[in-house]
């Protein structure tokens, strides 16, 4: 008998059970899911977003053709700039 058999015999006898692997997803399933969360018009959405929370060290500028600034920087130093 070969030991992979005769292992699978002393687990049936002794009652334990091997654990099953969980099924892997396939590399396309998982790309297909996460553009989900990324449909139309989510860009200009995550701009927006980017330009509201945006808490850098820039008090203005243009960041890869977004514009976002610190308000509170900008508040702050408003008579210098």
């Amino acid at each position: 008998m070969r030991k992979r058999n005769i292992k699978k015999l002393i687990e049936q006898m002794t009652g334990k059970k091997k654990k099953k692997k969980p099924a892997r997803e396939s590399v396309a399933k998982q790309a297909l899911i996460g553009r989900r969360y990324f449909s139309k018009g989510s860009g200009d959405s995550m701009i927006r977003q980017a330009q509201q929370n945006y808490n850098g060290s820039y008090i203005s500028g243009d960041l890869g053709g977004v514009k976002v600034g610190n308000k509170s920087y900008a508040k702050y130093y408003k008579g210098l700039i």
